[in-house]
């Protein structure tokens, strides 16, 4: 434990006298030890919103229900500004205690497997529409999300959430902001992606109060570990305007901001027809683009999380399948990654062939033997 607060003591320091001598942006924060030998078994769980939940169930109900059948090692939490900011100068945080109080209550009952929490700070956040800011903030003459963020607001909910829950018994990481550096629309004239120098910031000031516990940052990444490799190159400016496919999300720039690189992972979605790539061509290519960025997460000193694995068709598609959720974590299982938390579980709770899917999904990315049979539903 002394040795993880001495890392991140030496980080902070590093990343201060950066700010001092050359732009934030340009000094990446540097790790000053060897990455963390991966966990095995590595943590398995699910990222868990109330707005997600169907529109009948209480979040308090539904996440009871989750915890009870998939007995998760990690639940991803998000935290909106939207939410505990009621007004600019006041913060309520009893719907996230509420959710916070559910998995203790979990993990005291006898038999239950102690689940731990991540924590996810910022106005990036999860599920649709990615940014989630207050009603009460004025939105209609600003068309870059950073300008929005600079207010004396915003860093007090950052600090005061930090604050609140950094010495809370089962917080396992932070994350810092949701795919920050990627593209989501505000608005029709608002561009949602945060700058490297803002999240920085952000980290830094977590860093100044949590030296504990660490952060993740995500993004998504390309479909091919060939465009990944490009996009990671000195060259990636000059791939990025060439004709063809091009490298997607920002995994090289994301992996030097925290201690752990997250990835999200999808297959099916609105932007991938299966008429011209199926499913499990798309799951064996990305399980090649994790081998190669847990190696890069090892030569920057960083842990590999995969922070949203597929696991529930796409809002308003229907291609991802009972079969595409068992061979993504048949695929995935293993390559240095020490989390998985599954995305969709929500949906679940009204289908038991789904739930009784998702378990043996989740054994398998434990580790655990694969039967004679592989699909409950069959």
């Amino acid at each position: 434990m002394l040795a993880l607060v001495l890392k991140r003591l030496a980080i902070g320091i590093a990343s201060a006298l950066a700010s001092v001598i050359v732009p934030a942006a340009a000094f990446p924060i540097m790790a000053v030890d060897p990455a963390p030998p991966p966990l095995n078994p590595p943590l398995v769980g699910f990222s868990f919103s109330p707005a997600a939940v169907p529109l009948d169930l209480d979040p308090v109900q539904a996440l009871t229900t989750l915890l009870t059948t998939l007995q998760p090692d990690l639940v991803r939490l998000p935290i909106y500004w939207s939410t505990v900011a009621p007004s600019p100068t006041s913060l309520d945080y009893s719907d996230v205690d509420r959710l916070i109080a559910t998995i203790q209550a979990h993990n005291k009952t006898k038999g239950s497997r102690h689940t731990q929490v991540v924590l996810v700070v910022g106005a990036r956040n999860l599920v649709y529409p990615e940014v989630h800011l207050p009603d009460w903030l004025d939105t209609r003459d600003v068309h870059q999300l950073d300008k929005l963020l600079k207010t004396p607001s915003y860093r007090t909910y950052l600090e005061a959430t930090y604050r609140r829950y950094a010495s809370l018994s089962l917080l396992r990481a932070w994350q810092v902001e949701n795919e920050p550096l990627d593209n989501a629309s505000l608005n029709e004239l608002t561009n949602g992606a945060v700058p490297e120098s803002t999240i920085r910031w952000e980290v830094d000031l977590l860093r100044s109060i949590d030296l504990m516990h660490e952060v993740v940052v995500t993004t998504f990444n390309s479909s091919h570990v060939t465009l990944d490799a490009r996009g990671a190159s000195p060259l990636g400016w000059l791939y990025a305007r060439l004709p063809g496919a091009k490298p997607a999300g920002h995994p090289a720039q994301a992996l030097t901001m925290g201690d752990t690189l997250g990835l999200d992972l999808y297959v099916v979605t609105e932007s991938t027809p299966l008429d011209v790539i199926t499913s499990s061509t798309r799951i064996a290519w990305k399980e090649d683009t994790l081998d190669y960025w847990q190696g890069q997460a090892q030569d920057h000193g960083r842990a590999l999380w995969v922070t949203e694995m597929q696991a529930s068709p796409w809002f308003g598609t229907t291609g991802f399948t009972l079969d595409d959720l068992l061979s993504s974590a048949l695929a995935y299982r293993g390559h240095g990654v020490s989390a998985y938390l599954l995305w969709g579980v929500e949906n679940w709770i009204d289908s038991p062939e789904w739930m009784a899917t998702g378990i043996t999904a989740i054994g398998l990315l434990r580790g655990g033997r694969v039967g004679s049979s592989l699909s409950p539903h069959s």
